[in-house]
């Protein structure tokens, strides 16, 4: 399903068992696999470390450590509390990463590595735990430059992270060259040590498992992030893509379930629609979905609610094709236009872009810096970063 011109894998075998979850110190610190479904350029850690020589020292390979400054929602197990914390940021360093289980990594060049060491005391690293569906997952705060905790921010939750991560530092730049408002992004995806990033994980995760997964980014995980910081929810973003982007739709139309309400608006990128009803050869067993079609009365969220109170951006790239013979099946961007269609039919505030001669993955990049330049415009701080509790 996705296709990537380029993505530089970083793998480190286990070296040591992951550190437990009770393992904490008492202080806190100053501070993707990103498998392509058709090819991935391999580097060693060693060709990394040879380009990076000239620049820095090698440091010595020390345990990731783990901190116990955090505040808690209640709707967290004391199970889930006690797997969760800070910890030193693994994911600018593979000597540290490679302690915690296998690292992978989807940077396009090296040059990532040195734009987000560059930044790393703005990066707080975060392993949090969820019970239900016993998983642990890796979260990256990315506090904007010149952060003042008596702030609100919005956040922009950047979900399948291990995809985007490589787009961190020019989402962090954008903000740095005053060319959007501050804000925070967060970025999801699974710890070193579990399968996040497999088509059949990710389909279990994003389709099989869509309620818990929703359960704990409102719940646990933004519910965390809001006690920790001080958040505008009424300006914050969900983006997911592919069968994030599904997944994306699915918490959209479910949002209505939950009394807080993290996101105000949501991006829906290439959803991969067909997944629900369409069992490509070898695909997925597509009989384990209850309603394969709910997602075209949108989870009956109209059946529900007469409104919906949220802003939609629909976007794919309008060479998207399948690589399986599937001749009678809607393209990808196909559904995401009948998808707008839906939504503006109810009159929900929602846009679309096809971006035309650009594929699954090549148009991203460009889609994030023009969309958070609309989102958080430079100059427009709201009241409610401005003011202080």
């Amino acid at each position: 399903m996705k296709k990537t011109a380029l993505v530089l894998l970083l793998s480190s075998l286990l070296a040591a068992p992951l550190t437990s979850c009770d393992q904490k110190a008492p202080s806190p610190s100053s501070s993707e696999e990103a498998v392509t479904e058709q090819a991935a350029e391999t580097v060693s850690e060693t060709e990394f470390e040879a380009e990076e020589s000239t620049e820095t020292e090698t440091e010595e390979v020390t345990e990731p450590q783990y901190f116990s400054e955090l505040v808690y929602p209640d709707t967290m197990t004391e199970k889930e509390k006690s797997c969760t914390c800070y910890r030193d940021v693994t994911i600018t360093h593979p000597d540290k990463a490679s302690k915690i289980g296998v690292y992978y990594a989807s940077y396009e060049t090296s040059k990532t590595f040195r734009e987000l060491l560059a930044m790393e005391d703005s990066i707080r690293e975060l392993k949090i735990y969820d019970e239900e569906l016993d998983t642990t997952y890796l979260a990256h705060i990315i506090l904007p430059p010149d952060y003042d905790e008596n702030k609100k921010y919005p956040i922009f939750l950047m979900n399948d992270a291990q995809y985007w991560f490589n787009r961190i530092p020019e989402i962090w730049a954008l903000i740095n060259d005053g060319e959007t408002e501050p804000f925070i992004t967060v970025t999801l995806g699974n710890d070193y040590d579990s399968d996040g990033y497999s088509d059949d994980a990710r389909f279990v995760k994003f389709v099989l498992d869509q309620e818990k997964l929703l359960d704990f980014i409102t719940n646990d995980l933004m519910k965390l992030v809001s006690l920790n910081y001080k958040t505008d929810s009424s300006r914050s973003v969900f983006f997911g893509h592919s069968l994030s982007g599904l997944f994306a739709h699915y918490a959209l139309c479910n949002s209505d379930k939950y009394e807080d309400q993290p996101f105000a608006s949501y991006v829906i990128g290439s959803p991969a629609l067909w997944t629900y009803h369409f069992a490509k050869p070898g695909g997925f067993d597509i009989s384990l979905i209850p309603d394969q079609h709910a997602f075209e009365r949108e989870f009956d969220y109209f059946e529900r609610n007469e409104t919906m109170d949220k802003n939609v951006f629909i976007c794919a790239g309008g060479d998207e094709h399948y690589e399986f013979p599937a001749p009678d099946l809607a393209t990808i961007p196909e559904d995401s236009q009948a998808l707008f269609d839906r939504l503006a039919s109810h009159g929900v505030n929602a846009e679309i872009m096809i971006y035309e001669g650009k594929n699954h993955m090549n148009y991203v990049g460009d889609m994030f810096l023009e969309y958070l330049k609309k989102t958080f415009p430079a100059g427009d701080v709201s009241e409610n970063q401005t003011q202080e509790e």
